[in-house]
Formats: C-alpha cells, structure tokens, sequence
C-alpha cells in the first residue's frame, strides 16, 4: 500500500519536471531584447550604424519565429515605448524648426521599424501585428513632420532593413 501511495505522488511529480524540457528546436528571445525602452533607445542612439541591445544583440533577434507569447509581448512592449518615447520628438515639429534631436528621433525610430520588420521575415506573420503597432507609434505624427525628419526616418528605415 506504501509504495503505490508513493508511486502515486512521485509519478505526477516527474510529469511535471519533464513536462518542461525542450527539444532544442524552440529559439529563446534574447536577454537583452526582455530590456526597458530606455535601453532600446540607448542602443538606438548608433543608428544609422550597428545597433545592438546591451552591446551584443541585433534587434532583428528579437523576433525568433518560436517565441513564446510571454516574450512576444514583453518584446511588443519595449519596442512600441520606445517608439512612443521618440515619436515625442517629432511630433510637434509641423514642419517648422527643425531640430537636431528631432531629426536623430526620427532616424532611430525608422531604425527600430526596419529592424523589426527585417527579423519578422521569416516568422510566418506571427509578429505582424506587433510590427504594424511599433511602425504606427513610430509615424504617429510624421507626416506632420519636416521633409528632413521624414528624410531621417527613411534612411533610419533602410538602415534598420539592412543591418538590423
């Protein structure tokens, strides 16, 4: 009677720890992509040039195709925030003064979109709606803008497809 009780609740007890393991086929996000917009947006600061989270990670990674839906939208999060946070900086441009750091939001922001979308590519659609999010953040009042901030979206936008 002991034993089976005691196979009875170790049994259920090893399902559970076995029930985790992986296969090796599923692709973890990135630590560095889990961060705070503050640390997208300080790596962002590179754009045009190589842009990685915590010095070591492209953001395209941030989108693997086997994402948990965790990490998808703690990434999704990050990515419209920081978006939101440098969209401020244009916004209100309208066209007229142009500033330096309005000009650099707008770069950063394409950035992060090009980058985004290029890690999306193979992903099968699971991260559209996440991008479609961050690009609409992102553009939420540049066609406001001045030709030279749109001018530093694109080349940010391009930069981010090639070398994000």
């Amino acid at each position: 009677m002991r034993k089976s009780l005691a196979f009875a609740l170790v049994l259920p007890a090893l399902a559970v720890a076995f029930a985790g393991c992986s296969d090796g086929r599923v692709i973890p996000t990135p630590a560095a992509c889990l961060t705070t917009p503050a640390t997208w947006v300080t790596a962002l600061h590179s754009a045009p040039g190589d842009v990685a989270l915590n010095q070591s990670t492209l953001i395209s990674t941030c989108l693997p195709a086997n994402q948990s839906a965790a990490q998808h939208e703690e990434v999704g999060k990050s990515a419209v925030d920081t978006a939101t946070q440098l969209a401020v900086f244009y916004k209100s441009d309208k066209g007229q003064d142009t500033s330096k750091s309005a000009v650099q939001a707008a770069l950063m922001a394409g950035y992060l979109v090009g980058a985004l979308q290029k890690g999306a590519e193979e992903t099968e659609g699971i991260h559209a709606a996440l991008i479609d999010r961050v690009q609409s953040a992102a553009t939420n009042g540049l066609g406001d803008a001045g030709q030279q901030v749109q001018g530093a979206y694109q080349r940010g936008h391009e930069a981010g497809l090639e070398n994000g």
